[in-house]
């Protein structure tokens, strides 16, 4: 049932654009939001692959869609072909959450604000003064390389398979806050995670459940680290259950899925968002 008793004319939409999609917890989360505080409003997910974006915004603009959020792998590619893009997401490069402001298309991100609630849920003072090691360098990795740098980071590694990215990365943040950016080759992953206090994958390994692997050498990992990954399933990720086997403290994207979704209901609905009703309409959903 959707978020909406009586789903007419009338009834606002918004959603996610990703590819793949169907492991998303978006549509349960928004529409139990949305249901609480009556509004007439539905969040639907849709699976566009990469080539038919363009398309996808024009039926958004064609259909008086409110918004939507954008997940792998829309994220960079969308900033340039929306109307307007808040300055920090400019910077980061990165968008997440699309408002159609009659019939403009506007792009922020909420993933940064996202992430530091989710890392701070698990250590009060946030990355300050921490050696953080991540993988990924796509628009995920974007926004959690600016949340390091903001939240005081001593030092960031980042790893991507293709490196250029991720040295592309690291020159732009050194020039965001007073952090240590520096991209790691292959064979440096495994002394720098081991080093690492908070650990990151910003990657999409894991997403699909048939992947089984983990975009960290999870045999580095140690009770002393913070192990964040932003992947969330039906299942453990690989890696969230290596970490936690080893006694690390682990946790999947969920949290941040919720703080960050929490920010683009805000934007859509103009109400505070029941973040409680949120986060309980995913407990235990593997």
């Amino acid at each position: 049932m959707g978020a909406s008793e009586n789903i007419g004319s009338r009834t606002g939409v918004v959603g996610v654009l990703g590819h793949p999609i169907g492991h998303s917890l978006s549509p349960r989360m928004h529409n139990a939001a949305l249901q609480a505080q009556g509004i007439d409003m539905v969040y639907l997910a849709f699976d566009v692959p990469p080539e038919r974006l363009p398309e996808a915004l024009l039926g958004l603009r064609a259909l008086g869609f409110r918004g939507v959020n954008v997940t792998i792998p829309h994220k960079e590619a969308i900033v340039t072909l929306l109307d307007d893009v808040e300055a920090a997401a400019v910077r980061i490069g990165s968008v997440n959450t699309v408002v159609n402001d009659n019939g403009r298309l506007v792009g922020y991100n909420t993933d940064k604000s996202g992430f530091l609630s989710a890392l701070r849920g698990l250590r009060p003072d946030g990355a300050r003064d921490l050696t953080c090691f991540i993988a990924g360098a796509g628009g995920a990795a974007r926004a959690v390389v600016a949340g390091l740098v903001e939240d005081g980071a001593r030092e960031i590694y980042v790893y991507n398979r293709t490196p250029e990215r991720a040295v592309s990365l690291c020159s732009q943040a050194v020039s965001w806050g007073s952090a240590r950016c520096l991209a790691v080759s292959e064979h440096e992953v495994f002394g720098a995670a081991r080093e690492a206090d908070l650990i990151i994958n910003a990657t999409s390994v894991g997403l699909t459940p048939a992947v089984k692997e983990s975009a960290i050498p999870v045999d580095i990992l140690h009770s002393r680290q913070i192990v964040l990954d932003l992947v969330y399933g039906r299942e453990p990720t690989a890696l969230v259950r290596e970490a936690k086997a080893r006694g690390a403290t682990a946790i999947d994207g969920k949290e941040m899925l919720v703080m960050q979704a929490a920010s683009s209901y805000e934007f859509w609905t103009g109400r505070r968002a029941p973040v409680d009703v949120m986060r309980t309409s995913i407990d235990g959903e593997r």
